[in-house]
């Protein structure tokens, strides 16, 4: 279960306003701030929480959006974690009805999972610097 909170208890006792996003873990039966999560955590986290938003979007708002696009969310992640991020990536472009995800990764066994790479390097011109 996530939480956002957007008020927060001061040390005397008084709310003021602020952020965080807060996480139950149904297994662990822990409950904690993203702030003191690892930072593989909070990629997954944010990965999942912009997804859900764009699977509200699709499902809720009429439009259709063909792509999706992310940018090396998966540094931080173990390669276990990494291979169920392209798992989730799949299961959200089909659930979204979505064409395809743009995504950059550096990570030579998530490039072997994508239906397609478009490699950078063997495109640069000769005597150019990458």
């Amino acid at each position: 279960t996530v939480a956002i909170e957007t008020l927060q208890e001061t040390a005397k006792g008084e709310q003021r306003e602020g952020f965080d996003i807060r996480v139950y873990d149904a297994e662990s039966g822990e409950d904690k701030s993203v702030t003191a999560m690892s930072g593989g955590e909070r990629v997954w986290i944010n990965e999942c929480l912009v997804r859900a938003v764009a699977l509200y979007l699709a499902q809720n708002t009429g439009r259709r959006y063909d792509t999706l696009f992310s940018d090396e969310a998966d540094g931080p992640l173990d390669l276990e974690r990494k291979r169920m991020f392209m798992a989730m990536k799949r299961r959200v472009l089909e659930l979204g009805g979505y064409a395809r995800e743009f995504f950059v990764s550096q990570t030579p066994e998530l490039t072997a999972m994508a239906d397609a790479v478009i490699d950078l390097e063997s495109m640069t011109a000769p005597g150019c610097l990458a």
